[in-house]
């Protein structure tokens, strides 16, 4: 679930190494494990002393996400972008370069930047299903507000130019800010999938989540059930197009969209049909533990992977089990855990782990703390079952068999069980082998080969999605 994009959150504070030559460009490379990721940030003056920043990651698609304060200070840096939960430390070594860090959720990643009078064109590499003109279907550029005004919509609508109604599918992005093109890494799955959809006679909404492209409303307390009210404007408005059959609107959530998807059912029990693309049936907390601690499993020896995965397991339960604490009564609980838990550690385990001069206050300071907000509190304590048990429109739920973000078997398990007990009986489930998180053909299967496949979208899935709903709903 958790995206590689860097896209919510950056504290922007810079001392003044020299006033004006701060202003402008600065762009580096992150590099996550084997993923390098461009990163920008445009600095600019307001007035005597007080600065801000928007933040680009082009290779991600995301560009002008704005910091949430910029200071200058001393010597060095501080840049914040409070969507991300994360913060970029940099001190000048001259006029033209920032040596830094980027952290982001108790995690710091080396990240260099110069100082340049434009960002660094690069060749994207070939993604060869991305959709190019010209298009024989309708496209429209569409702009609307929640009912309350306090959200504003950027998205387009496709639908096809033979004569209308037509049934309808808003696409329900992952976790992360996305545009409504869900471009990651170059692709543009979003884009893929309206294509070929449209083209087979289904109209198309995708819509950019909030502050990314037209899209405008607050990200630093918005949870999953936010982003669910977000999808229900988005069908209030298609509610109003006289191309769209009323009486055929579904949604097509992946990832975290495929998690939201149930919860627009129980908001709105008109829904036609659900598609969820590697959607979750477990609770976050289950998710998140195979996500942290599998990644060790090859690295150290069992004893060692054993007690690191109990002190992640632990550590998640608490905080499942204490949804309506106060965040000083978690990090209690949590130093309390680790310092158990490092007490009954050998010298060869604490070793292998790096724990041995880390303290508790350490612990939930570095990997905890930054962790407690809105959006991963209520991932991590929200148990999908309470929203899939009543869903009983028609339901496709497809996974990619190598996906090692939402594991297909734990989660396709636990959203047919739940789907049964609802009495629903128009349920497909469908796991694709050799597929990944993005539902590519992948080798290595891991997510720095994201980037490395020119495929964006497997087309055995795009057909898996159009025969279902030509059968369970245009012909309806």
């Amino acid at each position: 679930m958790k995206k590689i994009l860097f896209s919510a959150l950056l504290l922007c504070s810079a001392s003044i190494y020299a006033q004006n030559d701060t202003l402008g460009i600065w762009e580096g490379k992150l590099n996550v494990g084997a993923v390098s990721l461009r990163i920008v940030f445009h600095i600019d003056k307001i007035e005597t002393g007080i600065y801000k920043a928007t933040m680009d990651s082009p290779d991600q698609g995301a560009k002008g996400i704005p910091c949430s304060n910029v200071t200058l200070n001393g010597n060095g840096i501080l840049i914040e972008l409070k969507a991300a939960h994360g913060f970029y430390k940099g001190s000048f070594e001259n006029n033209n370069s920032l040596k830094g860090t980027w952290t982001q959720a108790g995690k710091q990643f080396p990240l260099d930047l110069k100082h340049v009078t434009k960002i660094t064109e690069q060749p994207l590499a070939v993604r060869y299903q991305t959709p190019k003109p010209p298009f024989n279907y309708n496209i429209d550029s569409v702009e609307y507000d929640n009912a309350d005004k306090t959200v504003h919509f950027g998205a387009t609508l496709t639908y096809p130019k033979t004569k209308g109604p037509f049934a309808v599918a808003v696409m329900i992005t992952g976790s992360g800010l996305q545009d409504r093109d869900e471009t990651v890494m170059n692709h543009r799955p979003f884009a893929v999938i309206a294509d070929y959809l449209t083209k087979n006679g289904i109209a198309v909404l995708r819509v950019d989540d909030r502050n990314i492209g037209k899209s405008k409303g607050d990200v630093n307390n918005a949870t999953s059930a936010d982003f669910a009210n977000d999808v229900i404007a988005s069908i209030q408005y298609l509610l109003t197009r006289n191309e769209i059959d009323k009486n055929k609107i579904g949604v097509i959530g992946h990832s975290e969209g495929g998690f939201i998807a149930p919860m627009i059912y129980t908001k709105w029990p008109q829904l036609s049909f659900i598609i969820s693309l590697a959607g979750t049936g477990v609770s976050g907390a289950d998710i998140l533990v195979r996500q942290e601690t599998d990644p060790l499993k090859d690295k150290v020896s069992n004893e060692a992977f054993e007690s690191f995965y109990s002190l992640t397991k632990q550590t998640l339960q608490m905080l499942h089990d204490n949804a309506n604490a106060n965040d000083s009564v978690i990090l209690n609980n949590a130093k309390k855990i680790f310092a158990d838990w490092k007490a009954g550690l050998s010298d060869t385990v604490s070793v292998q782990l790096n724990v041995k001069m880390v303290t508790p206050e350490l612990y939930v300071n570095n990997q905890l703390k930054p962790e407690l907000n809105a959006w991963l509190k209520y991932f991590i304590v929200t148990e999908p079952d309470q929203f899939w048990s009543k869903v009983k429109c028609p339901v496709l739920v497809l996974n990619g068999e190598k996906d090692i973000q939402v594991y297909a078997e734990q989660n396709t398990k636990a959203i047919e069980a739940s789907l049964k007990k609802a009495g629903n009986k128009n349920v497909t489930i469908k796991v694709f082998p050799g597929q990944n998180h993005l539902f590519q053909h992948c080798t290595k299967c891991t997510v720095a080969e994201y980037a490395e496949l020119g495929e964006t979208f497997s087309v055995d899935a795009l057909e898996t999605m159009n025969n279902w709903l030509q059968q369970n709903v245009v012909k309806k």
